[in-house]
């Protein structure tokens, strides 16, 4: 016979068993909540401009609701130009006043760590494992009571389930030990990412504050501008001698200082340098007198530049390109945009730029082509042959920059790029082994002739060999010069074996060149002798 069981004792027994399903429910339960954040609501960066010293900024923050209420932008960068502030609602929205003020001490160091994603990732882990440990606890807390209430109802039956609740309870403390054990390691983590964190420790930063009226929800938008971000060009030129391949790389290396760490956010760049003057400069008009007086007019030489507000130019273009049944790539190609001297580079990822003053790096553009080889020589200057190649393809879109140079696979230095310089003379990829250069001449004569009128005269002579030591055919170009007379008084006269193919060359007043096709160990010599005449009693005066 079973024994009399009355069915209060049945429901509590119930409840017994159901404890520890629940109890480690509500735990597996925490683990899902998102993770507890005690950081304010930040403002979302839609958009950031680097020009050369400077960042146009775009945060939004959302208008939540209707009515009137003022909205902070807070955590902003102590170096924020005030004068550049401006307001956008979207929507029938009324702006109010605008209020800007600097705060520091604990309200800026509650700031120091919002962008750092490291820390911020650890911080909501650490939120997440006080979670857990608040619901073990709980339920630890609810075993107990249920204990208390369960000897006072029913005494006769505590004695069958006392395994039972030591093994409960035994289960919920080995959990709350495990999980304290892991929060002092996520908060020596966290303290250690702190110690360490690339972030910029700022004694204050800027709060701008914005009252709105609005009658449902909406948008709000903040521009500004902010000193201490930058951004340099610098190219790759890589030279395949067999193929008469060229290709050239853009890159764009990107670093700020600006006091905000920007995760995570849209980039553009422009090729605009704000610091240049906006204005040009009026012709100086001479004004002139019979007086002793010199008079001096000033000309306005400088005005502050005035920056227009960046053009954002979204691109709609994706990669098209995807496998069959995988996702397609994403592609890394920027958007350039070229507005009347004026060049914008818009990135399709987005970068996280930290306000450590680290180099971001990223390609921008890249152009590519058949070039056309030589070998120079200026054997006056140097007695050796550089390899010289033509980029057709060059644009004046790109900005000065260090140029990086590399033939048939080998580095070779770097040089600058400048598109005026490289699209004339083309791009220098080093010195030529392969071709030898020898002087054979190298002689000066000075003289006097004329009974009467005695003329100074002084002869020059110089002559190379140039010996082909390549197993192909080169084009060999030798670069001389002619000297040049300011004065009546001087006379001069050159000759060149063989003659020169071209005289002033790329309009540079007094240099001579030599075009060549050398076969293999083939060798060519050239010679310039130039003569000089001159009064004797005057002195000879070069450059």
């Amino acid at each position: 016979m079973k024994p009399y069981r009355s069915n209060k004792a049945v429901l509590t027994q119930q409840r017994l068993g159901t404890i520890p399903s629940s109890i480690f429910a509500l735990t597996a339960l925490s683990l899902l909540l998102p993770p507890i954040s005690a950081q304010a609501a930040e403002s979302g960066i839609e958009q950031i401009t680097i020009y050369q010293g400077l960042a146009s900024v775009t945060r939004t923050l959302p208008i939540a609701g209707s009515g009137e209420q003022t909205l902070v932008f807070s955590c902003l960068s102590p170096y924020l130009d005030q004068d550049s502030l401006s307001v956008q609602a979207l929507g029938d929205v009324n702006v109010g006043e605008v209020s800007v003020e600097t705060l520091s001490g604990e309200q800026a160091q509650l700031c120091q760590y919002q962008g750092d994603a490291k820390v911020q990732t650890q911080q909501n882990h650490l939120a997440s494992i006080k979670a857990d440990l608040e619901a073990a606890r709980l339920a630890k807390a609810y075993l107990q009571n249920m204990t208390k209430v369960n000897q006072i109802s029913v005494e006769g039956t505590l004695a069958s389930n006392t395994r039972e609740l030591e093994t409960q309870a035994a289960a919920i403390n080995k959990r709350i030990l495990e999980i304290e054990q892991q929060q002092a390691r996520a908060q020596n983590a966290l303290n250690q990412l702190m110690a360490g964190s690339s972030t910029t420790t700022q004694n204050s930063v800027t709060q701008v504050s914005v009252r709105t009226a609005s009658r449902t929800p909406s948008n709000l938008k903040l521009h500004y501008q902010v000193r201490g971000a930058s951004w340099q060009p610098t190219y790759q030129a890589r030279l395949n001698t067999d193929t008469k391949q060229l290709s050239i790389t853009a890159s764009a290396i990107i670093a700020q200082q600006t006091g905000e760490n920007w995760q995570n956010v849209p980039l553009m760049l422009s090729s605009v340098n704000p610091n240049q003057n906006a204005t040009g400069q009026l012709p100086y008009v001479q004004r002139l007198s019979l007086y002793d007086e010199q008079q001096q007019d000033s000309v306005a030489r400088y005005a502050q530049p005035m920056m227009k507000a960046p053009v954002v130019v979204v691109s709609a273009d994706e990669s098209a390109g995807a496998m069959a049944n995988m996702a397609p790539l994403p592609s890394f190609e920027v958007n350039r945009q070229d507005k009347n001297g004026i060049t914008e580079y818009r990135l399709p990822q987005r970068v996280s730029i930290p306000s450590d003053g680290r180099r971001v790096r990223t390609v921008i553009d890249e152009q590519a082509g058949i070039s056309k080889l030589w070998i120079r020589s200026t054997p006056s200057a140097e007695l050796a042959g550089y390899w010289y190649a033509s980029a057709p393809f060059l644009t004046p879109a790109w900005v000065d920059g260090s140029l990086q140079l590399y033939r048939d696979d080998n580095y070779i230095g770097q040089t600058r790029y400048s598109y005026q310089l490289l699209k004339e003379q083309g791009i220098g990829f080093g010195v030529d082994n392969n071709m030898l250069v020898k002087q054979l001449v190298d002689e000066d004569k000075q003289g006097e002739k004329g009974a009467f009128n005695r003329i100074q005269t002084l002869t020059k002579t110089e002559a190379y060999q140039f010996t082909n030591q390549h197993n192909k055919t080169v084009n060999l170009q030798v670069l001389g010069s002619e000297p040049i007379s300011r004065d009546d008084n001087l006379k001069v006269s050159a000759t060149h074996t063989p003659p020169i193919s071209e005289r002033d060359w790329n309009s540079n007043q007094g240099v001579v060149a030599w075009d060549f096709k050398l076969a293999p160990q083939q060798s060519q010599v050239v010679q310039s002798t130039s003569q000089i005449s001159y009064p004797a009693k005057q002195e000879l005066i070069s450059n």
